[in-house]
């Protein structure tokens, strides 16, 4: 795990070349050091420039970036964190406040898999100078509103501790340009569902004679942040595929009412393609063996991480249509008893290949089990989002199928509930994600689609199947 601090600085000459020091005293732990300076006029850059100097051929090399103008920490952390080159970014301010020590703790949740996003907690730690009253007061009023719109029920939004994946920062940069970076990422980060923790952290607090910096204008900016992330679909640049992975997670019902569906089906050994970010995974984990794949790199370490300790669990890389011929690969030819695959293959351009190679991972007997889109005629805006090439019809589908060397069990439609919803927003809207609002009701509705499936109905949202092959 490659870990990039990313200090944002204004006006702490005084201050600076300590801070740097207890970074460094845990270098081991360290990838790289970037430094922000977002104009500072106290002789911060001139600091800088020294420690740039002394520090910059160190195995964890120093980075300074210097802004030609003073925007806020929102900004500073913004432009550091679209320079780290580490998986795991942490936010540390620049004025003595938070200690450096306290990383182990802050990075171990995300190193053993449990979380995407780590905040210190000044109020939960068990050493801490007193923090001036009325800051308190307004630090927990804060706190309580950001919790409300959030969903969450953190201690302290407002820490100059943040801990996060790289690719949730780096893709997710903050509109607000000061303070109201805090709460505002925090929303986003729970509206994508990342596994947030909380961990308590060394304080000493600094009084405004000694430089405090934060102030009853910032509390005015970070209503504003919460109340337009809130309000806001806009996520950032990070690939729609990830924020929908992500926002499903939270779609907590629907995904056990799939698991249902599928789970007579299921054998003792079984791997599951296309995991992404273990929506459905978790739900699989009682197999004498269970491999978790995917294309994607970044979600394969992801799974690794989170599963990292489990004997019978294991995490690859598997490209469906260029599989390649490495031994882990190789491996898995003909070793399982069930293929799972949850809405993977209208990613793919040749999914006659895929089918293929979901082939050559079963035994004999052994079973697919799959879920697709359906209804090719409400393709729209949020398939092309997502990257699909295509919805399935039936006849198509057991073609495909059928090519691949299956033999269909079962096909039915689920999911009939969800149709209007996705035709209005993908085709007269333009849509590119699914409002938070519509999923918590859609998740609510969760009875409703349970009863649907009691029926053989010829529509749905997703053709289920079960293929055997011969």
């Amino acid at each position: 795990m490659r870990v990039s601090v990313v200090v944002p600085v204004y006006n702490e000459r005084l201050t600076l070349r300590e801070i740097v020091r207890r970074v460094y005293e845990q270098a081991e732990l360290l990838h790289e050091v970037i430094i922000v300076d977002d104009g500072s006029v106290d002789g911060s850059r001139e600091r800088l420039k020294e420690l740039e100097a002394r520090y910059g051929g160190h195995r964890c090399s120093l980075r300074a970036i210097y802004k030609e103008s003073n925007e806020g920490k929102g900004a500073a952390v913004a432009v550091g964190a679209a320079s780290v080159t580490g998986d795991v970014v942490v936010i540390q301010d620049a004025d003595l406040e938070y200690n450096p020590r306290d990383y182990p703790a802050l990075l171990a949740p995300i190193a053993d898999g449990r979380a995407d996003v780590v905040y210190g907690s000044r109020f939960t730690g068990v050493e801490r100078n007193a923090l001036m009253f009325w800051h308190m007061v307004a630090n927990r009023v804060l706190t309580l509103l950001c919790n409300l719109l959030s969903n969450l029920n953190l201690t302290d939004v407002w820490t100059g501790y943040k801990v996060f994946r790289a690719n949730v920062l780096c893709e997710l940069p903050p509109r607000s340009k000061g303070f109201g970076f805090e709460p505002e990422v925090t929303i986003k980060v729970s509206k994508l569902g990342c596994r947030i923790v909380e961990v308590p952290i060394r304080y000493a607090g600094r009084t405004y004679a000694e430089g405090k910096k934060i102030g009853a204008k910032d509390a005015v900016t970070g209503i504003l942040a919460m109340i337009r992330a809130w309000f806001s679909t806009d996520l950032g640049p990070m690939a729609v595929g990830e924020q929908t992975l992500r926002i499903m997670s939270k779609a907590q019902n629907y995904n056990l009412f799939l698991y249902d569906q599928v789970k007579p089906f299921l054998g003792r050994e079984l791997i599951e393609v296309g995991s992404g970010v273990g929506n459905i995974s978790r739900m699989l984990l009682d197999r004498d063996r269970l491999v978790l794949t995917d294309e994607s790199p970044n979600y394969v370490d992801q799974l690794r991480q989170t599963y990292q300790g489990w004997e019978y669990v294991q995490a690859q890389r598997l490209d469906l249509v260029k599989p390649g011929a490495d031994m882990a690969t190789a491996s898995l030819w003909g070793a399982f008893d069930t293929v799972v695959s949850f809405q993977v293959i209208e990613h793919i351009e040749d999914d006659a290949a895929a089918l293929k190679t979901s082939a050559r991972l079963l035994r004999p007997g052994g079973r697919l089990v799959l879920m697709v889109p359906a209804h090719q005629a409400i393709y729209g805006a949020m398939d092309k989002a997502l990257g699909h090439f295509r919805r399935y019809e039936e006849t198509d589908l057991r073609e495909k199928l059928a090519g691949a060397g299956f033999e269909v069990e079962l096909l039915r439609f689920l999911n009939p509930v969800a149709i209007p919803g996705w035709w209005l927003n993908g085709k007269i809207f333009g849509q590119k994600i699914i409002p938070d609002f519509q999923l918590w009701l859609f998740d609510q509705l969760n009875f409703l689609v349970r009863w649907l499936a009691r029926f053989d109905l010829r529509f749905g949202l997703v053709i289920f199947v079960v293929a055997r092959k011969p």
